[in-house]
């Protein structure tokens, strides 16, 4: 016996593709959608700048690593090495971990779950080494701001300009952006109490 094909779609198809259109032609999803780009097309420059400075923060280091650079405070190249290595490190394990859950997200296996976790703990005890570096290169970099020299080499209070400038500037920065950061989740924590709170 034959039966009959609908030569309309189902009435339940139909509905779902307006509903769907009517969503998607919505101020409210259209300016979400907007944000969401924007977010991302921030975070990838916000992303490669850090990069650029970390391994500029590297570089700086290793240029003027010999202790003669710096006599008043010798460990200040040695602090620039190990904050640009290790936030170098932090970077390019936080690209591999956001690759691996936007490509990955569909494959549910033991063995990926456990890489994940294992990444996200390099990146959590990365981000703690970093975060005690940083107290101990500002207690070297500010113990001798007010004995500091640029000109005469052969005093012991002498240190290369360039070193213990970007090493100041990288510390004001570093303290300049956590502090954005932190701004930046209070407010995301509060917009999301608000949502919650008024349903909207």
């Amino acid at each position: 016996m034959e039966q009959e094909v609908p030569l309309q779609a189902k009435p339940n198809a139909i509905i779902e593709e307006k509903s769907n259109h009517q969503i998607m032609s919505q101020l409210w999803f259209r300016v979400l959608l907007v944000a969401t780009t924007v977010k991302s097309i921030l975070g990838l420059i916000i992303l490669f700048g850090l990069l650029g400075l970390s391994i500029s923060v590297f570089f700086v280091g290793l240029r003027f690593r010999q202790s003669h650079h710096c006599p008043i405070e010798s460990k200040i190249s040695l602090f620039l090495i190990i904050a640009g290595s290790g936030s170098i490190e932090w970077i390019v394990l936080s690209i591999i971990l956001s690759i691996i859950t936007i490509v990955l997200k569909h494959i549910r296996s033991f063995i990926l779950v456990c890489f994940i976790v294992l990444l996200a703990l390099l990146i959590l005890i990365t981000n703690i080494i970093l975060f005690g570096w940083v107290i101990c290169g500002s207690v070297w970099t500010l113990k001798v701001f007010d004995s500091v020299q640029y000109t005469n080499r052969s005093m012991n209070t002498f240190c290369q300009k360039t070193l213990y400038h970007f090493s100041l500037a990288y510390l004001v920065m570093t303290y300049v952006l956590t502090a954005l950061q932190c701004w930046y989740r209070l407010c995301i924590l509060i917009f999301c109490s608000v949502q919650e709170q008024y349903g909207i």
